[in-house]
């Protein structure tokens, strides 16, 4: 007798479990080369500051119009934005910097360049698109296929809109993967400042 698993469907959300989805994020982004450069492992209270983080830009997609999509435990996240999402002002996008600045204490200024690497890289000639700014797995459901569940979930949605899909990997590793979700690379890499990591921008049409 064999048994198969059965993915349970995601849930796709614009008022998601907020602290369900930052445990998750902390928790599947702590050893990311991107945040470990914005966040460096020995911070002092790091996770506090990796919490503060991924609390304020998720709340600030989501009150835009953005969505996410979770697994049933929450074990895994994915956090995009629209083309329909409401666009800050000059004077909101720089109250923004201010917040997480502020809230992620000694290491505000680098978190804050890289808010503003990533604003000022983001290609202006792609057409409609949503915009994957997390996605994140826990170690321990690595391998169950909740990530495909949830790219699958991204993927039908991006197709009923009749949009693109734009997001930066943050590793070599994240690269390989988003490249097999039939993304390409697009405009130039991203980098860090003293000799950091790279972000490598991604975009896939509808």
């Amino acid at each position: 007798m064999t048994t198969t698993r059965v993915t349970p469907e995601p849930n796709v959300t614009s008022a998601p479990d907020l602290d369900a989805v930052v445990a998750t994020l902390t928790a599947s982004f702590g050893q990311d080369p991107i945040i470990e450069w914005a966040i460096p492992v020995d911070t002092p209270e790091r996770s506090r500051y990796l919490d503060a983080f991924f609390s304020i830009v998720t709340t600030d997609i989501l009150d835009r119009g953005g969505m996410a999509a979770t697994s049933t435990d929450y074990d895994a996240v994915i956090v995009w934005s629209r083309p329909t999402d409401a666009v800050p002002t000059e004077d909101e996008s720089a109250g923004l910097l201010d917040r997480l600045e502020s809230a992620t204490g000694p290491t505000g200024s680098r978190v804050r360049v890289l808010m503003e690497l990533l604003d000022e890289h983001h290609p202006t000639d792609l057409p409609p698109h949503c915009h994957v700014m997390f996605a994140g797995v826990r170690e321990r459901s690595r391998g169950t296929g909740v990530r495909a569940a949830l790219t699958g979930t991204l993927r039908e949605l991006r197709i009923a809109d009749g949009v693109g899909v734009y997001a930066e990997a943050s590793s070599e590793r994240s690269l390989r993967l988003w490249e097999r979700l039939g993304l390409s690379r697009v405009g130039s890499e991203i980098v860090l400042p003293d000799g950091g990591p790279k972000l490598f921008p991604l975009f896939a049409a509808p």
